[in-house]
């Protein structure tokens, strides 16, 4: 237990041994290694009384969480950004906490007490194979514990459809939930989808849903449709999807209440194309319309590569419309989608990639449509005329988490043109292979978007041209902007681009073009305060490529798909910049 992450402090962070490094594979991999010696190596509790030892290690490790924590106090600056500390701290906290449960007395607690802890130990789990994972450990810990499990439904409320079939897990699952909302999640597997608490032992290929399997699994789920709150389907084919569809449309059809609130089903084999002879199935004609029309529910709609009957499809006050990868002639009509769209006043998300309204000659009286509660806006995979064309379709001046990607091929800048002054309340912008020719006037052009979004303060960029990047440390003087009112002259004093910005994310870019970057903001008077860099390329930067980043500011490692705490930071505040 005491082959602490200290002994290697004083080397530079590119040599520390991997698991030291908060968010990879081998710290999570240590940690559990820990844990399991230390439960090997000790008696059960209530055989053999350890409390004294348990209670002075668990003190131990609380004063060395102490000395770190003077310890970054007196060093100040110098080290308030180095993340070694930060993993140390963490390493501390994570053995002392071993010892500290071992000598709280939770079995004397009421019995309310415990299954609320059980549900925050369940629902605080950053993904749903940890969730599956921490719900049967629970059960294997007593009987008292077992029992107070599964009397609670609401702990097996969400079900997660990933172990083999016939589903014997799930089911039962299934079944201890009882009359709870249910929050149901059905994919096939793919290569990183096994766990420990999971015996799959078949081949990818050899699990893709048939026509019939679907049917025969949905008409178990749907006993208890009127309970589902929440259906995830991610499948490769069209006919499970489509089964899906119609089932939601037969149940409804058949006096069911539909009171689904959140409804996302994700097609991932071939974009766009029907494998097959036509849209028809087992004697089901589509599209359908979603629910048979009960969407009075629905807040939260997702589909992937699948479409449904838009024209007889109620969809009003919908949180959330997520379009992917839907042919163009599936696509609802830009009426419909207007529709849509006046229909949904409160709407806080729309993402369309891929997918997007069929175009039609603008009319006469075009107006854009007003999305005043628009905060997170996704657009990708679309040419720039039918891009700038989506854009007209509505304004949205509180939008604060904008997403482009997969803008490539053609030059983008008649769309940073069009956006200019649109986003003023914009505090994170993501970057995903947009292409901006490299001339003069795409440079202006940027430099006039960035000048435009004062309050920017994220940045998450992945395989963009590093020309693109660098105009964050343009001088907007040299075209044209930070007039001075009073005199009507530029500026004296140098004027920083996007002055708020405190964090950058990376993927698939250079470290060392990094580096130099961010000591450019620096000498700026802009200073980041975090680097990421996505787990996965993590090994693509190198030593040297580290260092220099180290040097500028502190370089964490974010898993790719989880959100850091300043992108939660952000989400959480409201339109004044204070917590909600």
């Amino acid at each position: 237990m005491l082959d602490a992450v200290e002994l290697h402090m004083k080397l530079p962070i590119d040599v520390w041994p991997q698991y030291a490094i908060m968010g990879t594979a081998d710290y999570k991999r240590r940690q559990e290694f820990l844990f399991k010696d230390h439960v090997m190596k000790f008696p059960l509790p209530g055989t053999v009384d350890t409390s004294a030892r348990d209670a002075a290690l668990s003190t131990m490790f609380m004063h060395r969480m102490a000395h770190i924590q003077q310890t970054v106090q007196l060093q100040g600056v110098a080290v308030v950004d180095d993340p070694r500390f930060l993993y140390l701290y963490d390493d501390m906290r994570f053995k002392r906490n071993i010892f500290y449960w071992r000598t709280f007395r939770m079995n004397d607690l009421p019995p309310e007490i415990i299954t609320h802890i059980f549900r925050i130990a369940t629902w605080s789990t950053s993904t749903p194979a940890d969730g599956t994972h921490i719900r049967l450990l629970l059960t294997w810990v007593c009987n008292k514990w077992r029992r107070l499990m599964i009397e609670d439904c609401t702990l097996w409320s969400a079900i997660w459809f990933r172990d083999p079939p016939p589903y014997e897990r799930s089911l039962e699952w299934f079944k201890r939930a009882g009359g709870a909302p249910l929050d149901i999640r059905i994919n096939e597997h793919d290569v990183d989808w096994k766990s420990k608490d999971d015996d799959w032992r078949y081949k990818e290929d050899d699990h893709r849903f048939t026509a019939d399997q679907m049917e025969e699994l949905i008409d178990k789920i749907f006993t208890k449709v009127s309970q589902i709150r929440m259906l995830v389907l991610v499948v490769d084919n069209w006919p499970p999807a489509l089964i899906v569809l119609h089932k939601l449309q037969e149940a409804a059809q058949a006096g069911n209440v539909i009171n689904m609130e959140r409804l996302e089903i994700h097609r991932m084999g071939h974009p766009f194309v029907w494998l097959g002879s036509g849209f028809e199935l087992k004697g089901r004609s589509s599209p359908v319309v979603l629910f048979g029309g009960q969407t009075q529910a629905l807040k939260y709609l997702c589909l992937s590569g699948i479409h449904i009957d838009w024209n007889t499809t109620p969809l009003n006050n919908l949180s959330t419309l997520d379009l992917r990868k839907i042919a163009m002639n599936a696509a609802p009509t830009l009426d419909r989608f207007r529709e849509v769209l006046l229909a949904c006043p409160r709407l806080h998300k729309l993402s369309l990639d891929g997918a997007g309204p069929q175009p039609a000659s603008r009319k006469p009286d075009h107006k854009p449509i007003d999305l005043p509660h628009l905060k997170v806006l996704i657009i990708g995979d679309f040419s720039v005329i039918y891009t700038c064309y989506i854009f007209a379709q509505f304004k949205a001046p509180n939008i604060r988490d904008l997403t482009l990607m997969n803008l490539n091929n053609e030059d983008y800048t008649p769309m940073i043109i069009g956006l200019t002054g649109r986003l003023r309340e914009l505090r994170l912008l993501t970057l995903y292979t947009v292409n901006i020719n490299p001339t003069e006037t795409s440079k202006k052009a940027m430099v006039r978007f960035l000048y435009a979004t004062p309050y920017l303060s994220y940045l998450r960029i992945a395989s963009m041209k590093w020309h693109v990047i660098e105009t964050f440390n343009e001088d907007p003087r040299d075209h044209g902007l930070g007039i001075d009112p009073a005199t009507q002259s530029l500026s004296e004093n140098r004027i920083v681009l996007c002055p708020r910005l405190q964090t950058l994310e990376f993927q698939q870019m250079s470290g060392k073009n990094i580096a130099e970057w961010a000591t450019t903001r620096k000498e700026l008077g802009a200073p980041l305060k975090r680097v990421y860099v996505n787990s996965p390329y993590m090994t693509k930067v190198t030593a040297p490529e580290a260092n220099m980043i180290q040097k500028v500011v502190g370089l964490y490692v974010a898993p790719l798909g989880s959100t850091t705490p300043e992108e939660r930071e952000l989400a959480t505040r409201d339109d004044y910049g204070h917590l909600v």
